[in-house]
């Protein structure tokens, strides 16, 4: 067995062998042709030499300025001829170890890379955001220009982060690679703002085209606290982000729309007492922005559009057992991928799909506690794929669904332990970066956060009033530079992480 594992290991040295020799005689037949090239300039300019010390010495004043001419020409066409970038070996060799180790006839090969090859080369993709306990970790690989995943040896390859701000420096990083996946680099750093980042690539002297990065809110962090509070409002209930950077959220005891910009400063309310438009709210709940920048409120047995002024688009539902006939309808989601409205009809213990002019489409669930069942749907998060998650507030749990109603997995018993729920109100999903599912819990006073399989990451808060704390928490979501919104329902406050 040993014997037969030393001849299988002097061929793969008889294999690197000879790869190096062939790496070796290319670059001694590059050098050779560029140390030609070399002389023969050389020459060149020795004979501009003796041309310019005969005229010092024989030619008058006058002729050597009349000759002025001809040497600069010559000297241009000598210096024009000179290539200095082959002067200089561009190439660069190294050893890959094979991450196959389990076959000795291949434990590595000897490759080059070349300067203008890399400048080819670019990040194909960012992705695998997970955090970590100061910081976070991604994966980063890269293309060649035949398509082709780009593996270069660890010690070739830097990478940086610059925030989006003006002045920031840019944020180390530790680059390591995984043992299962040839030409994936892990990547973590310990970023002090959230948003977008440029991500920074070089490879050997060579930089790669720019790629972007959003840094989100990290739950697991020793220590959690809010960006701002923004108070006095009644009962928040809903919240949605628009693509102008407004926040709008449903004030339950206020019965109406309230919109803030991103700081906090209201810019308008829609209904209530003293609200613009025409709408009138009845304990208005979910809430979502249509494609189209319409907002879509539950309120009262019935689905209201309207505009962004305060003004009635449509309305459908009545109070009812069927289709478009709801029980008290709690949250809004809208499908990125096909523009269906999720409906949870909290009081018929199902989910309505509405399509985007707010015709029916289907329904799935019923009263219980099987797989698919409900006892009172309360939230709906759909992610980038179009799967569907639904607090199940009753039974304790998560519901996970394909786009048209087939149940996927739960994750969840009822508890207050890790990974735990009581009457688990909203959702919502960091679908931007780390693709984590954060989940309110009214019985607990805290926010829960699993990945998308329901595996626990961590939890935050208490019940109380203070910063890190909660009084029931409702709608939750997330904005495009990660910072976390929280309806602090019965502490009449929205908390942004």
């Amino acid at each position: 067995m040993v014997e037969e594992m030393m001849n299988v290991l002097r061929q793969s040295e008889r294999k690197l062998t000879e790869q190096a020799k062939r790496v070796t005689d290319a670059k001694l037949k590059v050098l050779s042709g560029q140390m030609k090239s070399a002389e023969m300039s050389l020459s060149v300019l020795e004979d501009v030499e003796d041309y310019v010390e005969q005229s010092l010495k024989t030619g008058s004043p006058q002729q050597v300025l009349r000759s002025k001419k001809q040497m600069m020409e010559r000297m241009s066409e000598v210096t024009a001829g000179i290539n200095v970038e082959e002067l200089h070996p561009n190439e660069k060799a190294d050893f890959v170890l094979s991450k196959d180790i389990i076959s000795l006839h291949h434990i590595g090969d000897i490759v080059t890379f070349s300067s203008t090859a890399l400048q080819q080369c670019r990040v194909k993709k960012v992705d695998g955001i997970t955090p970590a306990d100061k910081g976070v970790l991604f994966s980063l690989s890269m293309e060649a220009p035949d398509s082709s995943v780009l593996c270069v040896p660890l010690s070739s390859l830097r990478c940086s982060l610059v925030p989006g701000g003006k002045g920031d420096q840019p944020i180390h990083t530790t680059v390591t690679t995984t043992s299962t996946n040839s030409g994936v680099y892990r990547i973590q750093c310990n970023p002090s703002t959230r948003g977008t980042h440029t991500v920074k690539v070089q490879v050997y002297d060579v930089h790669l085209e720019d790629t972007s990065l959003v840094i989100s809110f990290n739950p697991c962090l020793d220590n959690i606290t809010p960006v701002r509070t923004i108070t006095e409002l009644k009962r928040p209930w809903g919240v949605a982000l628009s693509d102008d950077n407004h926040v709008i959220i449903t004030e339950l005891d206020g019965n109406c729309v309230t919109i803030l910009d991103r700081e906090g400063k209201k810019v308008r309310s829609l209904g209530g007492k003293e609200g613009s438009g025409n709408v009138k709210f009845s304990h208005p709940r979910g809430v979502a922005i249509t494609p189209d920048k319409f907002i879509l409120v539950s309120d009262n047995h019935r689905i209201q559009k309207i505009s962004m002024d305060g003004y009635l688009i449509a309305s459908v539902g009545e109070k009812g057992s069927g289709p478009l006939l709801f029980k008290e309808p709690h949250v809004i989601a809208i499908s990125s991928i096909t523009g269906q409205v999720y409906i949870a009809d909290k009081g018929n213990d199902c989910i309505q799909v509405l399509n985007p002019d707010l015709t029916f489409s289907h329904s799935f669930g019923s009263y219980g506690s099987a797989n698919g069942e409900f006892v009172y749907p309360r939230h709906i998060a759909i992610d980038s794929q179009g799967l569907v998650y639904v607090t199940d507030n009753g039974n304790h749990r998560i519901q996970k669904f394909s786009p048209d109603g087939k149940f996927v997995c739960q994750f969840g018993t009822k508890g207050s332990g890790p990974g735990q729920l009581s009457n688990p109100n909203g959702i919502t999903i960091d679908t931007a970066a780390t693709g984590l599912v954060y989940v309110s819990e009214w019985g607990n006073n805290r926010i829960s956060v699993f990945t998308s399989d329901g595996v626990f990451v961590s939890k935050f808060g208490s019940k109380g009033s203070n910063i890190d704390q909660f009084n029931n928490p409702y709608g939750l979501t997330f904005d495009e530079d990660g910072l976390l919104y929280v309806c602090d329902y019965n502490n009449y406050r929205l908390v942004v992480y």
